[in-house]
């Protein structure tokens, strides 16, 4: 079963397509919690326990972390909920902007023992927890990553970034690039294009294009969600699967709100 988070909406597939909200924006969901830019962050029984845009969510040891425009970031523990981070200053002092409205952390991973977070647009943010999330040289218009072998992917307004150590980044394809997807054997990326969605084997350093035309994503889009070792679900104004050894395509929703995001349950 999927989520899509949409700009009119969350949405299931699962065998059909149903909505489960009103129509107002949502980037992001982790159960029973919406995260809407417009809402704030939304529980189960459609009560906002955060009133404050929210552009993202992550799940870890247990706890939900709420990225809040700002950039501010929510712990969400047994429905109790605590502001942990605060970087609005840092952002006035380094220059983080945002066309719509304050900065925001779009993305987490773990990456070596350490806690990595993006900001659109800004510093990455490096930390041994998220509360210990600082700032490090360098700075961009940040999406989504992706810890793939040895190498942290970043994903980026102006294309794909690889480190190993988070001090030298190397540009390894460019374009607007905003989902990434591990596989298992390929990675599965997408950029702003008519055939967006291109593919590495070597862990995210070189990168070859699927020759497959699919509606083409928009800014901050994140389209695809994991569907197996060779398949992948796209979804922006419409939904797909596709299989990437075969490039071949499969409609399997012919109209949807513009997506924000895919999530796979």
């Amino acid at each position: 079963m999927y989520l899509i988070a949409t700009n009119n909406g969350l949405y299931k597939l699962d065998k059909e397509l149903e909505k489960l909200t009103e129509g107002y924006e949502v980037n992001d969901v982790v159960l029973p919690y919406i995260c809407s830019s417009e809402k704030g962050v939304i529980s189960k029984n459609n009560e906002a326990i955060i009133n404050e845009g929210c552009w993202r969510l992550w799940e870890y040891d247990n706890t939900i972390y709420a990225s809040i425009e700002g950039p501010k970031i929510y712990e969400i523990r047994d429905r109790k909920v605590k502001e942990i981070l605060n970087l609005t200053k840092e952002a006035e002092k380094l220059g983080w902007e945002f066309p719509y409205g304050p900065a925001h952390i779009t993305d987490f991973a773990l990456f070596k023992d350490y806690i990595v977070a993006t900001v659109e647009e800004g510093n990455l943010l490096v930390g041994k927890s998220i509360s210990e999330l600082k700032p490090i040289d360098f700075f961009a218009d940040m999406h989504n990553l992706l810890v793939s072998g040895e190498n942290l992917l970043i994903a980026t307004a102006n294309g794909i970034y690889k480190t190993i150590d988070m001090k030298s980044f190397n540009k390894v394809i460019g374009g607007y690039a905003h989902g990434l997807e591990d596989l298992g054997r390929i990675v599965v990326a997408h950029i702003m294009s008519q055939e967006p969605l291109i593919i590495s084997r070597d862990n995210g350093i070189s990168w070859d294009k699927v020759s497959v035309k699919l509606p083409r994503p928009t800014f901050g889009v994140t389209a695809i969600a994991k569907k197996d070792e060779r398949k992948v679900i796209y979804s922006t104004t419409a939904v797909y699967e596709v299989d990437i050894i075969e490039q071949k395509p499969i409609e399997l929703v012919k109209e949807i709100p513009m997506t924000r995001r895919v999530i796979k349950v």
